[in-house]
C-alpha cells in the first residue's frame, strides 16, 4: 500500500547531526506545551486502539511495534523516509508501515503517548521537548512517556548490529547518551515518564516458541552483522533467553565470581553450555529486544511511580531490563511482580546438573 507520510513533519533536529532528514513542505512552527504542563502519567488502555509514537530509528522500534498492536495499541513509527523503506522488508506489516511517519502528524488530538527507542546514539538534546511538549496529544497531555536508553557501563561492550570499526564513535555515542539522559531528566516529564535502560541487545526474530510468530522481524535480521557466529547467537536468545530481569535504575547483575568457580568445578565445557540455555540462568548485561519490547509495552498499559506518584503499583521511574534463560516472555502476572518487586534474579546452582537427553531425531 503506499505509505502515509504527513506533510507537518516537525521533528526539527530530531537526530544529532542529520537534521536535514526531516523536512517539511510547510514553514509553520509547532504548536507547543508550555514547559510547567502537566502530564497525566495515565495508563494507557489494552485493546483501545490508542495511538502512540515510536521515535527511532531501530529494530528495536519494530519489536515495540509489533509488541503493542498485539496489546491492542497503535503505534506510528516516526523514522527518515529512507528507514520506513527499508524497514518494510522486516516488520512484515502492511498496516503498521501505512501508519509511519516521518515527523509528528497534522492530526491533533489522537495520540496518547510516545516512546524514544533508538538503538544507535541519534538524539539531539531538544528533542524531548520538541516531541514531549507537542500540544496535539489527546486531551492537551502526553499520558505515557519512556525513554529506552542503553546501560551506561555494560560489563561487556558488545557491538550492534551494523558496527563498522572505521566508524568508531564510541566516546561521542556515549556523550549523546549521557546528554539526552540528562535532558530527559532535567524535563517535567521526568516526574512521571519512564528511562527503561536495556543491555546489548539481541534477537527480534521468529525462531523461537510460537508466540514469536505474531510480534517477530523478518529472519533476515539475525544475519545484520558480519561477525563470526553472530546469527547463531541471535537466535539463541530468541529460542532461550526470553524471560526478564527488573533491575531498579541503571544496572547489570555482575556473575559472582564463586559462581564462576563453582561451574568449573561441576561442569563440563559442554554441560556449562547446556546450564546456561535453561533454569532462569541471568544475563549479565544483555537483552532480548523481545523482552525489552513487552517491558515497554507493559509499561505503557500501567502508571509510572514517579516523583509526585501515589501509586505504589506503578512502573519504576528507571529501571533496566535484562534477559534470563527462559523460553517464553513474561505474562501480564508475572510482569506485575517484576514491577513491583525489581532485583537481580539469583545465579542457579550447578550442582547435580544433568544433561538433557538429545531427542533421537537429532542423534
Amino acid at each position: 500500500p503506499p505509505m502515509k507520510v504527513f506533510p507537518f513533519a516537525v521533528l526539527t533536529a530530531l537526530l544529532q547531526g542529520s537534521g536535514a532528514a526531516f523536512t517539511s513542505s510547510k514553514t509553520k512552527s509547532t504548536g507547543r506545551l508550555s514547559s510547567t504542563s502537566l502530564f497525566a502519567n495515565e495508563a494507557l488502555t489494552a485493546g483501545s486502539g490508542a495511538k502512540v509514537l515510536l521515535v527511532g530509528p531501530s529494530f528495536l522500534q519494530l519489536n515495540i511495534a509489533k509488541a503493542a498492536k498485539k496489546a491492542g495499541l497503535r503505534p506510528i513509527i516516526i523514522a527518515p523516509q529512507k528507514k520506513i523503506d527499508s524497514f518494510a522488508q522486516y516488520i512484515n506489516d502492511d498496516e503498521i508501515i501505512s501508519d509511519a511517519s516521518i515527523g509528528l502528524p497534522d492530526e491533533k488530538g489522537e495520540v496518547e503517548g510516545v516512546v524514544f527507542c533508538s538503538e544507535e546514539a541519534v538524539y539531539s538534546t531538544t528533542l524531548i521537548d520538541t516531541v514531549v511538549g507537542w500540544d496535539g496529544y489527546k486531551g492537551g497531555s502526553c499520558k505515557r512517556a519512556i525513554a529506552c536508553v542503553p546501560l551506561s557501563n555494560p560489563i561487556k561492550k558488545e557491538k550492534s548490529m551494523g558496527w563498522m570499526p572505521i566508524f568508531n564513535n564510541d566516546s561521542k555515542e556515549e556523550k549523546i547518551w549521557k546528554d539526552f539522559v540528562n535532558s530527559w531528566k532535567s524535563h517535567p516529564i521526568a516526574s512521571n515518564g519512564n528511562i527503561v535502560r536495556f543491555g546489548s541487545l539481541w534477537g527480534g526474530s521468529v525462531d523461537g516458541p510460537e508466540m514469536l510468530s505474531e510480534i517477530g522481524l523478518d529472519e533476515r535480521i539475525y544475519k545484520m552483522s558480519l561477525e563470526n557466529y553472530r546469527d547463531l547467537r541471535e537466535r539463541a536468545f530468541d529460542r532461550f533467553r526470553l524471560g526478564a530481569q527488573v533491575l531498579l535504575g541503571d544496572d547489570v547483575n555482575v556473575k559472582p565470581e564463586s559462581q564462576e568457580n563453582v561451574e568449573k568445578e561441576n561442569l563440563s565445557g559442554e554441560e556449562i553450555e547446556a546450564f546456561k540455555i535453561q533454569g532462569g540462568y541471568p544475563e549479565q548485561d544483555r537483552t532480548n529486544r523481545h523482552t525489552i519490547a513487552a517491558a515497554v509495552v507493559e509499561s505503557l498499559l500501567r502508571s509510572a511511580k514517579g516523583t509526585f506518584s501515589v501509586d505504589s503499583s506503578g512502573v519504576p521511574s528507571e529501571f533496566t531490563v535484562l534477559s534470563k534463560s527462559v523460553k517464553m516472555l513474561p505474562t501480564t502476572e508475572e510482569w506485575d511482580q517484576l514491577f513491583t518487586n525489581p532485583g537481580p534474579a539469583e545465579w542457579p546452582s550447578p550442582v547435580g546438573f544433568v544433561m538433557p537427553e538429545v531427542p533421537e531425531e537429532f542423534q
